[in-house]
Formats: structure tokens, C-alpha cells, sequence
């Protein structure tokens, strides 16, 4: 290859590979329920203030708000829609969201939510995965748990008292601990304890 072509080559290579992303705070105000929307991978931190970080990805392609989810309790969703219609190709979302406390967790078209170590004992969670994902709260102690999984997907939990679990459509909800379990099942799935 004549070194004319090799430079232009080189120098085409060069201004498509992208820099390394940094990582991107968004501000959001509180917020109680966190929902993510078509894909992507977010992780839960405790820590004593709320952040949310996007780790991998670009709030050019992620949208984030949060939306009044029960005005009369002050309850509020952060909503992660994980991918608009500009989206490229083969975009990898990860999300880091420090919090003190987890009320609610849901994933919607897929994507996961893993709670890492590190959050007190908690008196209630409520987690749903609806159209296929996964949710992760096995190292989250809670004492009363809401699961429900619709059309799909896996939810892994914790629960030392109580474990409603409801799976509509296919799906499968595994448990931790040794809790009195309800279950409702229509159109196939499992419920069953993890250990």
C-alpha cells in the first residue's frame, strides 16, 4: 500500500474510534421507585445520598426523569428510557444509582437491575419485571416482598417474613431466606426458593 494511502487510512481509523466516555451525573430530584425501559444494566449502591451515574452510555441516547408516581405519599419514579431513535447500534447502557433506601424496582422490555451489598435491612420492597428482564435483590434483606413477573423475565429476592410472588405469562421468581410464601401463577412460570 502506497504510504499516502496508508496515512489517510490511518487517519480515517483514527477519527471514527470514539475516546473513552466519561462518566455522566445526571441531576434528578428525590426519588423513591426506579423503572428502567427497554434494555440496559443498572447497579444499586447504598450510599447516604441519591446519584445517579451513567457509567456506559450517554444521556444524548438515555432519557432519565423523575414522574410523581403517588402524590399523596410523595412516592416519585425515576424513569430510565434506555434508548431513543437515535440510538446506535449495539448501545451498551450501564447506570450506577447510589440511594440509602430501595422501595420499588421494575424493568420493563428488558435490561437488568442488581442491587449491590451495603443497604440496611429494609421493611418492604416491591420489584416486577413485565415483557421480559431481570431484577437482582438478593442482597437486600427485606422483611415483607412484592414480586411479579408478567410476560417474562426473572426476579431473584430476598425476604425474611412475607413473599407475595405472582408470575402471569411465564416467568420465574427465586427466593432467598425463609419467608411464608403466597403464590399466584397463570399461563405458566415458577416460584421457588433459590437456596
Amino acid at each position: 500500500m502506497p504510504r499516502h494511502r496508508l496515512i489517510a487510512a490511518l487517519a480515517a481509523l483514527a477519527a471514527s474510534a470514539s475516546p473513552a466516555a466519561a462518566q455522566e451525573v445526571v441531576s434528578v430530584p428525590h426519588f423513591s421507585h426506579i423503572e428502567l425501559h427497554g434494555g440496559g444494566e443498572v447497579v444499586l449502591r447504598h450510599g447516604p445520598v441519591q446519584r445517579v451515574t451513567i457509567v456506559r452510555g450517554s444521556s444524548e441516547f438515555t432519557r432519565i426523569r423523575v414522574t410523581a408516581h403517588n402524590a399523596r405519599q410523595g412516592a416519585d419514579r425515576l424513569v430510565i428510557d434506555a434508548c431513543n431513535a437515535r440510538c446506535p447500534n449495539h448501545y451498551a447502557l450501564r447506570i450506577e444509582i447510589e440511594t440509602p433506601a430501595i422501595d420499588a424496582l421494575a424493568v420493563h422490555g428488558g435490561g437488568e437491575i442488581v442491587a449491590s451489598s451495603g443497604f440496611p435491612a429494609q421493611s418492604d420492597l416491591a420489584v416486577a419485571v413485565h415483557g421480559g428482564g431481570e431484577i437482582d435483590t438478593r442482597l437486600v434483606t427485606a422483611n415483607d416482598v412484592a414480586a411479579a413477573v408478567h410476560g417474562g423475565g426473572l426476579l431473584r429476592v430476598r425476604a425474611s417474613a412475607n413473599l407475595a410472588a405472582s408470575v402471569n405469562g411465564g416467568g420465574e421468581v427465586r427466593y432467598w431466606g425463609s419467608p411464608e410464601v403466597a403464590v399466584s401463577i397463570n399461563g405458566g412460570g415458577t416460584v421457588h426458593n433459590g437456596e
